[in-house]
């Protein structure tokens, strides 16, 4: 065991009598008088305790490390020299894909468009008061539940989703589903089989992997085919066919374009169908679910949806 310190001798600034304490007390009573005092003026410069701070610690390896890195820095400074245009182009491209801080979010009640922090779990509407999830669903079983978020929907190989209505921002289809899908965002769908469900989405890839048949119409703005569909199209903006894509069905699009490789064998109307049957695209409101068709005012939305 480490040898005791010694007791210093202190004295009461009452009544001046003196008494023994060991080093480090903060306070203490006095044993005459019973006066309680502090110790910090009283103890000797000698017996005071200092903590040193982590800087006056690392100071000593500081001091020997100084050279080295003078020394490295001295090397380094043709290599930098060599690749600052290099790194200013970094530096400039990180600065222009950083993740944003804000992200846009739109109403499935009434369209509005607004922004909310990248990391929220959920927001409100500020122009109909509607509460909004941002939370990713993933489904990888035969389940029945509501889905109503912005954040992203996820079907696995084996997963089967039974919804009258979905509400997603993105969705990534790979198995099964059935009721009504509006996307917000990208639809990718890479399922082999029979889809019984509506998709509206802003857009849709069908990726190579697909080999899919949709019971029910699709309603979206853009549209690339990879893989393999059957289905009935409503295209309000631009339909592209790869190489090695097949349509087959029905397909009313503004445009088309097939790459060489693609096949399309389906009965085509292009141009704008919507004018003649405004309700091809569906309500208002199940538009506002996944696309914008036109830029109306909170006011006019909410008319609309009134009549």
């Amino acid at each position: 065991m480490p040898p005791r310190k010694p007791k210093k001798a202190v004295s009461c600034p009452k009544c001046r009598a003196s008494q023994a304490e060991a080093p480090g007390v903060i306070s203490t009573f006095c044993r005459a008088c019973g006066n309680h005092y502090e110790l910090g003026d009283t103890w000797p410069a000698s017996n005071q305790i200092k903590v040193a701070t982590w800087s006056e610690r690392l100071a000593p390896l500081a001091a020997r490390l100084a050279p080295l890195s003078r020394r490295a820095l001295r090397a380094a400074e043709p290599w930098l020299l060599r690749y600052e245009p290099q790194i200013d182009q970094l530096r400039e491209y990180y600065q222009r894909w950083r993740p944003p801080e804000l992200k846009p979010i739109r109403c499935h009640e009434c369209g509005h468009l607004h922004e909310v922090p990248y990391l929220a779990a959920s927001t409100s509407c500020p122009n109909c008061i509607a509460h909004i999830d941002l939370y990713d669903v993933l489904v990888e079983k035969r389940i029945s539940r509501i889905v109503r978020t912005r954040g992203t929907l996820t079907i696995k190989k084996f997963g089967y989703l039974n919804n009258q209505v979905t509400i997603c921002g993105a969705a990534d289809i790979g198995g099964g589903a059935a009721g009504k899908i509006f996307c917000d965002g990208e639809t990718k769908i890479r399922t082999a089989g029979r889809l019984n469900c509506e998709v509206g989405s802003r857009r849709i890839r069908i990726e190579k992997s697909a080999d899919v048949v949709v019971a029910h119409p699709i309603r979206v703005h853009d549209m690339v085919v990879r893989g393999k569909i059957t289905a009935r199209i409503f295209c309000n903006g631009t339909l592209r066919i790869l190489k090695r894509g097949f349509l087959r069905g029905e397909v009313h699009a503004r445009s088309i374009m097939v790459d060489k490789g693609g096949l399309l064998q389906a009965e085509l109307n292009i141009g704008r169908f919507d004018e003649l049957d405004p309700g091809i695209l569906g309500t208002l409101q199940e538009r506002a679910c996944y696309m914008a068709l036109e830029d109306v005012t909170p006011g006019e939305k909410q008319t609309n949806l009134l009549i």
